[in-house]
Formats: C-alpha cells, structure tokens, sequence
C-alpha cells in the first residue's frame, strides 16, 4: 500500500495533521491521539507558524484543547510552536501538560543551540515546565488508550518514539529518516549531535516492537509489509549517504559536488525532473550532514 499523506484519520485514534512546514503542504506531520473518552495528546508542536494552523486543525477535529504535548525531540520544528498553544491554551482556561524524554528537558530549556540548523527562526523560545519521560515509560491518554515512550537517540541525543501497541503504529519524529515520496527516502545525520551507533540502535529496537506502521514527521504513513522494509531500507540510504562523504572527504564542503554524487549513486533511479526538484532541499540536508560527519570522523 502507499504511504498515506493525506490528513485525516489513519486508525481508530490517531489522526495523521498536516502542519503545513514552511508554507509547504506535506512536509511536517504531527500526531493526533484521541481516546473513546475523548483524552487527547498531540505529538510535537510544530513551528512558530505551523503552530497556527495546527491550532486550527485541532478546533476542526473537536480536540482543541489538547490534554497534554509530547515533544519526540528538542530540535526547533517540532518544539517551538508550543508558545502559541500554550497562549491559546491559557486563554481558554486551560493549562496544557508538556512532556519529552528527561534528556530532552535542558535542551528544551536552552533552545539556543538550534542556531545549528541556521538564525532565520530566531529568537528561539526556551521552553520550561516539561515534564520528563523515561524509555518504557506508559502514558494514559484516555479509557483505553495507553502509550509507550521508546527510546530513539541518534537523529539527537534525546530523541524518543511513541508506540501505541494496540494499533502497531509508532510515531517516530524524525529518528529513522524521512520519505519524501514512495520512491524517496533522505538520511537526516543533520546535526552535530548525530550519532550512527545510536541511529543504528534505535533501528534495532523499532525491529522488535512488531510495528505495522510507521508514523514519520517527514512525512506520512508508512504501512504494512512497507513500514517494516522501510526500517531496512533506511539504513541502506544512510550508508549510501555515508560512502559518498566518506570517498569524497577531500571535498566535504563542496556542497553541489556531493549533492551531484548523491544524485547519481543513491538517486539514479529517480525521474529528472524530480532530481531537479529536490535539489535545494538536498543541499540543505547535505550541508549538515556534513558537518556531522565530520564531527565524527575528525582529520587525522
């Protein structure tokens, strides 16, 4: 089956929001848990701007306002919208619970270092009275409806997943990649807080939850036979990306060169006119996983 990216209900309670990243349609998801007894939790906040129409997306599905937030990790795309809710929130008379993994809450404290993935978001809102989750932890989102915090570091340091066993769908943030279409899969070591030997970790253990599907932030569904492939073929494009960082050290930080690389050993199979298409969104992701890589593979 194809991925799913279109908004709406993907099971019997969750619900799959577009968040609109950017002013681009299908290019961030959030995750919408809503219990028979009406207990609600989004997963992530999105934006400063995306915060906006998620808010009135929520309205819509008769789920605003939300019970409680839970962050999959620290990086400024899916925790900055929280102001605004927490506004809209406060206005309504209603205190919104906040959680994310317990490593994540100095970093959400000090949102300062997210000047890494570039300034044109700041001033970055710092972010307190989050409450912290351990791996294992359960959380009670209603009658009937209780959820797991997995722990996924290697995207970042403090990176969980949520996994709702009753449904086999585990909403994965940005922990294992991101598919941009069926036939697109984009490694995200875009950090210098990137770890390979955690990312592949965190595979394992999605491997052994028994998943169905695959909720990623970037963007979309992934079901079936599909999401369990996906955790596989993953992996088979970050190695891709590394090899060609790795024959091409000399040249790290010609950004086009790699991307040219990139287009030709990890994305010959795709149509022209899409390779020109994705073009700017792969020189950003290059770009930083550049960096990481060569945090992690010092000269000399």
């Amino acid at each position: 089956m194809p991925q799913i990216r279109d908004e709406g209900q993907i099971n019997d309670h969750t619900y799959l929001i577009d968040a609109v990243h950017e002013g681009m349609r299908r290019a961030h998801a959030v995750y919408l848990l809503k219990s028979g007894d009406g207990g609600t939790c989004l997963v992530d906040s999105g934006t400063k701007d995306s915060a906006k129409v998620i808010y009135q997306k929520l309205k819509r599905l008769g789920a605003w306002p939300v019970d409680r937030i839970i962050f999959t990790h620290s990086h400024w795309d899916h925790t900055q919208g929280i102001g605004y809710l927490r506004q809209k929130a406060k206005a309504d008379g209603h205190t919104l619970q906040v959680f994310a993994s317990e490593r994540a809450v100095p970093y959400l404290a000090d949102q300062s270092y997210n000047v890494c993935f570039g300034t044109d978001q700041m001033p970055y809102l710092n972010i307190e009275d989050v409450q912290g989750l351990k791996g294992g932890q359960r959380i009670e989102i209603g009658a009937g409806l209780t959820v797991t915090v997995i722990d996924t570091p290697g995207h970042m340091v403090d990176h969980i997943s949520i996994w709702d066993e009753s449904t086999g769908n585990v909403m994965v943030g940005d922990a294992i990649g991101m598919r941009w279409t069926d036939d697109l899969i984009v490694s995200n070591p875009n950090s210098t807080f990137w770890s390979e030997s955690d990312f592949l970790e965190s595979i394992d253990t999605l491997k052994s939850l028994g998943i169905r599907t695959i909720g990623l932030a970037h963007f979309g569904l992934i079901t079936g036979d599909d999401a369990r492939n996906f955790l596989n073929d993953t992996v088979d494009m970050y190695r891709k990306w590394m090899t060609v960082l790795s024959d091409h050290t000399d040249r790290i930080d010609d950004f086009p060169f790699l991307v040219k690389c990139l287009l030709e050993k990890a994305y010959g199979h795709l149509p022209d006119r899409l390779k020109e298409l994705i073009q700017p969104g792969l020189m950003e992701a290059v770009e930083m996983a550049a960096v990481a890589y060569a945090k992690q593979h010092p000269a000399g």
